[in-house]
């Protein structure tokens, strides 16, 4: 007899044994929107004696305090919906319109000869005001400039028929949405975004937004931050300039970079320090911007003098040409050519002139009858000259 027991014991220890009982499993606490619905995943098993009593007439049940909430055979779907298969023992259910303010709910099946209430365990719904905050991965981000990164957001989706709507920071770029199942059989939506890191990132907040929708067509969200850290070279900017007086040269150079650049000065390949000499000052703009100022007299301006700037920190150097006097030089010389070539083309201009003027009173002086006044000639006589011509004509 011991030893039947004993087989018996055995039998039922192995996988797939007839040896069944009737059990229900359940998530833990559920934390749903106070206002919106929830999907509570369940299955369960009964003894192998019920199988047969397993079929189309069975209903799900959900009780609060021995009170039925939810009956799948009369529910409606303002009241809800089975997802689960009762017949493959699956009796996952979505819930609306029912009081989830820390409610337990006890689950019964309800068949038309089998009828069992699974007094344990039960599932509590926790009603919260305001929603989960989604969870952000990686939680920090430092990184270089120019790296591509993949930022992961997940929000809890409490009830598979308003799962929440995830949105992240504009202009990031286009994300990848997936629902997942969590072991306890509960469900996450998960948005996807990869984006590539610039030092325009720097300091700026990433976020991702989780909106859900509540049954009357209100919203609630939940947000979650980081901060990017981002390092990258030194750049020189474009507004460092150089302006000069008759006694002095005086540049400054303007930089930005992650970890916060040094700036040296350089004079014709010399690096400069502060001196009597050369004054040079320093000032920081937040934490990655440098702006170095330095005044040099022109008497020690040598000939074709080079003045540069170099910014560097631990990820690279750059230097720029910000002052070249044989730029000035060749300016001067190019301006002088310029003036006198000009000079020289309005005295061709002039000469020209003087040449089209002479040349016409010349020709009008020639062209003109010479009057010669003799003393012996008299009116009588040129007028008897002219009668005489006209006598001619004539005749």
């Amino acid at each position: 007899m011991a030893a039947a027991l004993i087989l018996l014991f055995a039998v039922c220890l192995l996988p797939g044994s007839l040896c069944r009982e009737f059990k229900v499993i359940l998530p833990p606490p559920i934390e749903v929107l106070n206002g919106s619905c929830v999907t509570v995943p369940c299955s369960f098993d009964i003894e192998e004696t019920y199988d047969e009593e397993l079929d189309h007439t069975c209903a799900a049940e959900w009780f609060i305090n021995k009170k039925i909430v939810f009956n799948s055979k009369t529910a409606t779907p303002e009241e809800g919906k089975l997802l689960g298969n009762l017949t493959n023992k699956e009796c996952t259910t979505t819930l609306n319109r029912t009081p989830f303010d820390n409610s337990t709910y006890e689950f019964r099946l309800k068949c038309q000869i089998l009828i069992y209430s699974f007094t344990e365990p039960t599932v509590t719904i926790v009603a919260k005001a305001d929603p989960p905050r989604p969870t952000l991965s990686p939680s920090t981000l430092e990184v270089r400039a120019g790296a591509s990164v993949t930022l992961s957001c997940s929000a809890p989706a409490p009830c598979l028929s308003l799962p929440p709507h995830i949105t992240w920071t504009s202009g990031l770029g286009d994300s990848q949405e997936t629902m997942k199942e969590l072991e306890d059989k509960t469900q996450v939506k998960t948005s996807v975004l990869n984006v590539t890191i610039s030092r325009l990132h720097h300091k700026k907040e990433i976020s991702c937004t989780a909106a859900y929708s509540k049954g009357n067509g209100d919203t609630a969200s939940a947000v979650s931050t980081l901060t990017a850290v981002v390092s990258f070279p030194p750049q020189i900017l474009d507004s460092s300039i150089c302006t000069t007086t008759p006694s002095e040269v005086t540049c400054s150079c303007e930089t930005e970079g992650n970890p916060l650049p040094t700036v040296y000065w350089y004079l014709n390949g010399t690096r400069l320090s502060h001196s009597d000499t050369f004054t040079i000052s320093t000032e920081a703009h937040g934490d990655t911007g440098l702006k170095s100022i330095i005044t040099v007299c022109q008497s020690d301006m040598k000939h074709r003098s080079i003045l540069v700037c170099n910014s560097s920190n631990s990820l690279s150097s750059i230097s720029q040409h910000l002052y070249n006097n044989s730029y000035e030089e060749q300016g001067h010389v190019q301006t002088t050519l310029t003036v006198i070539t000009v000079l020289v083309g309005l005295l061709l201009v002039i000469c020209a002139l003087l040449v089209i003027i002479g040349i016409r009173t010349k020709a009008a002086h020639c062209s003109s009858p010479k009057r010669q006044s003799t003393g012996g000639t008299s009116s009588a006589a040129l007028s008897h000259f002219e009668s005489s011509t006209e006598a001619n004509e004539v005749f």
